[in-house]
């Protein structure tokens, strides 16, 4: 019997989705990335592990059957902080400011002083130690971005393949080119996204739209791989008790789920909707990763808005039981994570401008055009007729067991990161 392909999933962001007491916000891609982990690890043929980024170090290094293993970073949680306002500069003072903030006045100082103990390339397309001695066979990279291309550099410069799976589709900006000065959302530069992408043994993409994106601009072939929710565990959490913390004692709200930044994910374009509709109560989960923008969107919420930073993800399926309703005001995404959520859940959802193919073929909510007005009107429709919410509900809930379930979507992505190695083992 041939011995186990060892996969490495690579989401240096990942380890709050596999600890939730350790803090730290969690995402649609370190989402999907420790729900592969965990059902890859099922697998007989496969042996699994996690690589993540922790200020501390780990108490259980398995978890699930996942091997954790991690780089510990005293200055992380500054550095994830800083990561859309500024990058690591080969000189002094080692960092390039993008974007301005006030707390970088002291948050820079403390980057380039940290710059003097690392270990870390400066050039994110050159192999670092940390990924060249792990126990892999194969790199399963989640998401665009520098740490993506250090870890297919370090697979290579050890004669070992690499995989790159796409979080958003600003992935594929086109702008991403081998002398590109263009940057992603977390400072890293068009030339980094360019190597990933061309470099990577293979591509895996979320949507047939992102495989044509990358066929078109960068000349690749893609393989999709549907995000994947585990219906059962999901399913098992959404009478869980929520801490009134969160909810402040609303029975209903519409739910929004974001970061604090005003170009991709749009706070802003939320509070438009809910001064429309000043009945209709809304919850905001709003990661403050722009603090200005996390500032001003709190300063300029009209009553019926209620903001919170965080919610642990395993409240998130009892979260979306009491949702009437939930909207993305997002410009750009890939899949929505929260958008899979939410029909699971029976949560008719309006969009904006992302999601528009799936809630066509699921019949799960409305998609709006980037119309507010209309938006606006179809949520306070839904809050004063409950009867009106149930069709799209029950067709997302049942779209998502044909398309999203856990099991089937594991098991093509499980074949396919065969395929990628069987001419090497």
């Amino acid at each position: 019997m041939p011995s186990p392909l060892r996969v490495c999933i690579v989401a240096f962001n990942a380890y709050p989705a596999v600890n939730p007491a350790a803090g730290g916000q969690v995402g649609g891609t370190e989402t999907r990335a420790w729900l592969f982990a965990r059902e890859l690890a099922k697998r007989p043929e496969l042996r699994v592990s996690l690589a993540v980024r922790t200020t501390d170090a780990i108490e259980n290094s398995v978890v699930e059957a996942v091997q954790i293993v991690s780089q510990r970073d005293r200055f992380y949680r500054l550095r994830e902080a800083v990561g859309g306002f500024a990058s690591r500069s080969p000189g002094f003072p080692w960092i390039r400011i993008h974007r301005w903030s006030p707390s970088l006045l002291w948050q820079v100082p403390l980057l380039a002083s940290a710059r003097l103990f690392e270990e870390r390339p400066t050039d994110p397309r050159q192999p670092m130690s940390f990924f060249e001695s792990l126990d892999a066979d194969l790199f399963c990279c989640f998401g665009n971005q520098a740490t993506a291309a250090t870890a297919i550099a370090s697979a290579h410069s050890t004669g070992r393949r690499a995989v790159l799976f796409l979080g958003s589709d600003d992935d594929l900006n086109p702008g991403y080119q081998a002398d590109s000065p263009v940057r992603n959302p977390y400072g890293d530069t068009g030339a980094t996204c360019h190597y990933s992408l061309t470099q990577a043994d293979a591509v895996f993409v979320q949507t047939p739209e992102q495989q044509a994106l990358l066929r078109e601009r960068f000349g690749r072939d893609g393989v999709v791989i549907p995000n994947p929710i585990d219906l059962v565990q999901w399913d098992s959490r959404k009478n869980l008790p929520i801490d009134e913390e969160f909810t402040a004692g609303l029975s209903q709200f519409v739910l929004w789920i974001g970061r604090a930044e005003s170009i991709h994910k749009r706070p802003q374009v939320l509070l438009e909707i809910a001064r429309l509709c000043p009945e209709v109560p809304f919850l905001m989960i709003l990661n403050p990763r722009d603090p200005a923008v996390d500032a001003a969107t709190r300063r300029q919420a009209p009553p019926n808005v209620r903001i919170v930073s965080q919610v642990p993800f395993p409240s998130m399926p009892a979260l979306f039981q009491r949702a009437l309703a939930y909207v993305n005001s997002s410009s750009l995404e890939g899949f929505p994570n929260a958008i899979l959520q939410a029909a699971a859940s029976r949560v008719p959802i309006v969009s904006l401008e992302v999601g528009q193919v799936f809630l066509s073929e699921s019949q799960s909510g409305v998609f709006t055009a980037g119309d507010i007005e209309r938006s606006a009107a179809v949520l306070k429709s839904w809050a004063s007729d409950q009867s009106l919410r149930i069709p799209p509900g029950e067709n997302g809930r049942s779209y998502v067991e044909q398309h999203h379930a856990v099991g089937p979507v594991t098991n093509r992505f499980a074949e396919e990161l065969l395929r990628v190695t069987a001419n090497v083992r």
